[in-house]
This record gives C-alpha cells, sequence and structure tokens, in this order.
C-alpha cells in the first residue's frame, strides 16, 4: 500500500511540476519581453507549485509568527529539501543553494530557470559571485532565503553559522528575519529526523521515494517576532544563530520512537 501511494504521487507530482513549468517558460517569454525585471509571474507560478506540491507529499503545515515581505533576507535552520517547498509555499524569495543541485537532471535546469542562486562551498573564491548576486536579487518583489548552515541536518540541534554570504545585510545595515523548522512523523516505525530530514550520504532517488510513502506529516515554521541587525557579519551569524536555536524545538522525540 505504502509502495502503491508513493508511486502515485510522484507520478502525479511529476505531471504537476512539469504542467506548471511548461505554463511558467510560456509566461515568463512573454512578460519577460516587456518587463524584464518583473518577478511577480514567477512568485505566482512558484508559490501554486509549492502549495500543490505540498498537498500531494501529503505535507500538514503549521506556521506561527509572520512571513516577511520582500525585500527581505531571510534565514533558516536546515534539515530536508521540503524546507524549500515550504519556505517557496510562504515567500516571494530565492535561495542560495549548494551547486550539486544544478547537476541534477532535470532539477537542475528547472532550478536555474526559476533563479536560484548556486553556490560552490568548497571553493571559497566562490563566495564574493555569491554575494553579488544577492545584492541583485533582493528587490521589492522578492526576498532572499539562507540557510547558513551550509547542509541540512537530522535536527538534534542547530550547526554552526557560516558567516560569508551575510555580508549584504551587514553591509547594508538591513534587518535579517529568521525562521526555525521542525517535523513531526505520524509513523512511530519512520521518525522525522530520518525520513523526512536528508543528512549524511541519503541519496536523495531513494529518500525521496521512502517520503512518499508516508501518509502525512507536519511541518512546523516559526518566524521570529523580532529582527537582527548587526554591520558585523560574524556577529550577525552569531545572533541569528542564537535565536534560531532558542525557538528551535529538536527532534530528540523522534529518536525515542526507535527505542521503544
Amino acid at each position: 500500500m505504502a509502495s502503491l501511494r508513493a508511486t502515485s504521487r510522484l507520478i502525479l507530482l511529476t505531471l504537476i511540476t512539469c504542467v506548471l513549468f511548461l505554463v511558467f517558460i510560456a509566461g515568463q517569454s512573454v512578460i519577460g519581453l516587456l518587463f524584464p525585471h518583473h518577478a511577480r509571474w514567477r512568485n505566482f507560478m512558484v508559490r501554486n507549485w509549492a502549495k500543490l506540491a505540498s498537498r500531494i507529499i501529503g505535507i500538514r503545515l503549521h506556521v506561527e509568527g509572520s512571513p516577511p515581505e520582500p525585500p527581505f533576507f531571510l534565514v533558516s535552520n536546515h534539515l530536508s529539501y521540503i524546507d524549500i517547498v515550504l519556505l517557496f509555499r510562504l515567500t516571494d524569495a530565492v535561495f542560495v543553494a549548494k551547486s550539486e543541485l544544478k547537476s541534477w537532471p532535470v532539477i537542475g535546469f528547472m532550478a536555474r530557470a526559476i533563479g536560484i542562486i548556486f553556490i560552490d562551498r568548497e571553493n571559497i573564491r566562490d563566495i564574493p559571485r555569491v554575494n553579488r548576486l544577492i545584492s541583485e536579487y533582493i528587490t521589492d518583489q522578492q526576498g532572499i532565503i539562507l540557510f547558513p548552515e551550509g547542509t541540512s541536518s537530522p535536527g538534534s540541534d542547530v550547526l554552526p553559522f557560516k558567516p560569508s554570504l551575510l555580508r549584504y545585510p551587514a553591509v547594508n545595515k538591513m534587518e535579517v528575519s529568521y525562521a526555525s523548522i521542525h517535523y513531526h512523523s505520524n509513523n512511530p516505525d519512520k521518525p522525522a529526523y530520518n525520513h523526512i530530514c536528508w543528512w549524511g550520504d541519503m541519496t536523495f532517488a531513494d529518500h525521496f521515494f521512502s517520503l512518499l510513502k508516508l501518509d502525512t506529516f507536519d511541518a512546523f515554521i516559526t518566524f521570529g517576532n523580532n529582527k537582527i541587525i548587526d554591520q558585523n557579519r560574524k556577529r550577525l551569524a552569531v545572533k541569528l544563530h542564537q535565536v534560531i536555536k532558542d525557538q528551535f524545538k529538536p527532534l530528540y522525540k523522534e529518536r525515542e520512537y526507535e527505542k521503544a
């Protein structure tokens, strides 16, 4: 039954994604000729894709606080590729993502088309280029979302933040919004830290198909009430890490299921 559910969801999600992507490309071609820097069409299509995708996957989303409005710079802890779907659903934004995603079949092409900023985290010389792109992409129509941990984790804690891509808000004295993400699996045999969080040497294809087997699961996003500002990017990283850690709910309880 679970495998049939996963297969059906995968087929439906693939069809919906392909259809909406073709509509997006067609619309973008027309709108781009008239309004080269217009992002509202992209925002509209990406948000609607994210809403449909989260419903197909079986995500029950719980939101506390208010998502920021453009222009904004938002940072969050990072647990899974599902984080991106949920934040796309709630905000008009461009993500900074690892360059590995760019080489993925089909997904990489689509990610490039919707304006994802890719960074080669193994190459320190790539940081200035990405910081320049961040300054170009923050507009009154869209913000930037960054996962300063630099990688996803099993959710036992919030990993230390890397300050290198916080240069723009630091230099421009820009207030930074923040959010924390938490997942809960409704299946005691499939805890969230191992079946929703994506980390370590887990392969994407195997993990995603396993995730699609879940009947439903809960995703919690808490947006901070305050905004953080500091002209020093290292101090800014420390402050953001602390406020996110303070409101983050570790996935320790999920591990208890395996011991029961």
